[in-house]
């Protein structure tokens, strides 16, 4: 880890142009993030972002954070995958790294600054209808779907932008990579207006996209969410917790301890609605007992 951040520095030192500085620091912050040092990291995005010529209040309140995905909601009423298509790609070399910046920044922004994440979709949507279309309008409106949920509650728009994102992710270059990205904040707003089985399916797709790319966050997100709604929408118990037990391990693989212990509580209702008798032994000596007795 030293060496990796030693070498960064060395490399955005002897930088020889912005566009060699923009790819260092934009390494940098993915490093960071993945040290789950998320606040540095959302700092040094939005440092780059700031040179890009976008910047963002640092003490956005909820007034004007749902003012701004407002105007996002006017802009989307009427859209279709059609109208998106129609649009020009983006052609400014600088809006286009702005978008690519925002496109990562969302990825994490969450972690640190969740009152970020709405105003850098909604800057990326505004952007895409001025400036042009480029892949990461596709996450825009995932994210964005999002924040329509959750702060004007237009549950009905949000599924249908759901429906246009996935539809422009199917076949595209970088499909599974995206999936993987986006699955669980646009399944998200779908199961308000969809049944959960469309949900769990939808999951397990972002799931298994994740697992292809190598995303192991994005994975694990989507696995959590798949064992939720799986609950919701299917009777087999016996099923979800070996699935379940399937995820510890490989959380336990990859020392998500935090994760691990988030989940074992879900993890044990679903053992008292069980009821039967078992014990599975994870990696690094954790140890779940299944209840001996129906509660």
């Amino acid at each position: 880890v030293e060496t990796v951040s030693s070498r960064l520095d060395v490399i955005l030192a002897n930088a020889k142009s912005f566009d060699d500085a923009l790819k260092s620091r934009t390494l940098r912050a993915k490093f960071l993030a993945s040290q789950a040092q998320y606040a540095d990291a959302t700092s040094e995005m939005l440092d780059v972002l700031s040179t890009l010529g976008e910047t963002f209040p640092k003490d956005a309140d909820l007034t004007f954070v749902t003012n701004e995905v407002e105007a996002a909601q006017q802009l989307l009423t009427n859209i279709t995958k059609e109208k998106i298509l129609s649009l020009p790609m983006i052609e400014d070399i600088r809006k286009l790294n702005a978008m690519k910046c925002m496109g990562l920044l969302v990825t994490f922004g969450h972690c640190s600054s969740p009152m970020l994440v709405p105003l850098l979709c909604c800057r990326m949507i505004k952007m895409t209808f001025e400036f042009g279309f480029c892949e990461d309008s596709i996450s825009a409106l995932a994210f964005v779907s999002y924040a329509l949920t959750q702060y004007l509650n237009d549950s009905q728009l949000a599924s249908r932008i759901v429906i246009i994102a996935e539809a422009l992710m199917c076949n595209h270059p970088n499909e599974h990579a995206l999936r993987a990205k986006l699955t669980f904040w646009a399944t998200s707003a779908r199961v308000y207006v969809e049944p959960f089985q469309a949900a769990a399916d939808c999951f397990l797709k972002g799931y298994n996209s994740a697992r292809i790319v190598g995303d192991v966050d994005n994975a694990v997100q989507c696995s959590v969410a798949y064992c939720i709604s799986h609950l919701f929408s299917k009777p087999d118990l016996i099923g979800l917790q070996q699935y379940m037990v399937n995820f510890f391990h490989l959380m336990a693989k990859y020392k998500r301890i935090g994760l691990i212990s988030s989940v074992m509580s879900f993890f044990d209702a679903v053992t008292h609605m069980i009821g039967n008798v078992e014990v599975y032994k994870i990696d690094m000596g954790i140890e779940m007992k299944k209840n001996k007795e129906l509660c």
